[in-house]
């Protein structure tokens, strides 16, 4: 079937968030973590939509909800709040659509500052966000390698590790 993103509605909410908290627990048991999310009733989400109903999507498929994003502005801020897509569905083109439709929504608010929270160990979605421009603040970035590939290309002077003193001259260059 066609997958069709529109605004969200009211009556979408509560398997918005059911959609939200198992792709939640699919990520988080896929990297080790096991279940971190539960249900939960949608009243910020309700209270957003209310608000300033631009910020809030669905994308569904056949009536089933496959996708929720979900961003609010708060005077120069625009913060993606929730931006998920069924664990069956992602790697197509449904992500992709719905960030488009939330960043229009920090365009026409004109928020000079775009904020959002992923998972670190998320390197899927850290990749859609800076393919659209959202870049980490803070530098966290996934690399791997393997092993028998990096032992072969550490040559010349390693690490020398000694322990700390108390000394406040030691102590000086830390500050």
């Amino acid at each position: 079937m066609t997958v069709v993103c529109r605004p969200a509605r009211a009556d979408d909410l509560e398997a918005a968030d059911a959609l939200v908290v198992s792709s939640i627990n699919d990520l988080t048991v896929r990297h080790g973590f096991g279940q971190m999310a539960s249900p939960s009733p949608p009243n910020f989400q309700m209270f957003s939509l209310a608000d300033d109903p631009d910020g809030l999507w669905v994308a569904e498929d056949d009536g089933r909800i496959v996708g929720f994003a979900w961003s609010w502005v708060c005077g120069d801020i625009w913060f993606l709040a929730q931006l998920f897509i069924s664990p069956e569905r992602q790697g197509g083109s449904i992500g992709r659509e719905l960030i488009e439709r939330t960043l229009d929504h920090a365009e026409k608010s004109g928020a000079s500052n775009r904020v959002l929270i992923t998972f670190a160990f998320n390197t899927v979605s850290q990749g859609l966000y800076i393919r659209h421009g959202l870049f980490p603040r803070f530098p966290i970035y996934s690399v791997s390698v393997p092993r028998e590939h990096l032992i072969g290309r550490l040559h010349g002077p390693q690490f020398k590790c000694v322990p700390l003193d108390g000394e406040a001259s030691t102590l000086a260059r830390f500050v």
